[in-house]
């Protein structure tokens, strides 16, 4: 009996394992595989972008909620949009876990996310998919809303602030 359920726990996690993989590769087609962000990052972000009471930030690729949970923090309403499904169901039991009302979280596209809502948006992206995305954020925001980056800058786009690899930008 114990060895039967040795193997049926290492056949879950075999499944858990290969999905995760398979998101990050297709991720890494999408936007940007998941690659967790320091919690003194998270802050600087969140800082950088000063949300208010009553604004709302979408994460486009929230990954564990991280972003979100801190934004949380400040009295913001906030969305995250996320397409691995184990980075969903894990930030969504963190949600429950932590009793946030103010956080959102969705397993979808973000390329199918429509951002007109958002005051802010944060992201971690690549390189090669940060020009489509700049064309998306500046047609669909509305003016005066902000973007932080962490990691990667928008070719063609001068920040507003910069502060180590983080940058934000507004919308004109």
């Amino acid at each position: 009996m114990v060895v039967i359920l040795l193997y049926l726990f290492l056949v879950v996690l075999y499944i858990l394992v290969f999905i995760f993989i398979w998101y990050t590769l297709y991720a890494m087609i999408k936007g940007a595989p998941f690659l967790p962000t320091s919690s003194q990052h998270v802050r600087e972000m969140i800082d950088m972008a000063n949300p208010q009471k009553g604004e709302y930030l979408i994460d486009l690729g929230s990954g564990d909620g991280r972003i979100l949970f801190q934004a949380a923090r400040t009295g913001c309403s906030s969305l995250g949009v996320e397409m691995n499904p184990l980075l969903y169901w894990w930030s969504s039991i963190r949600r429950k876990i932590s009793n946030v009302h103010n956080v959102e979280i969705r397993r979808q596209d973000l390329w199918k996310t429509d951002v007109s809502r958002a005051d802010i948006v944060s992201l971690f992206f690549i390189a090669p998919k940060m020009d489509r995305l700049r064309m998306k954020l500046q047609k669909e925001m509305k003016s005066g809303s902000r973007v932080v980056s962490y990691g990667f800058k928008f070719p063609n786009w001068q920040p507003e602030l910069k502060h180590g690899s983080i940058y934000l930008y507004k919308i004109h």
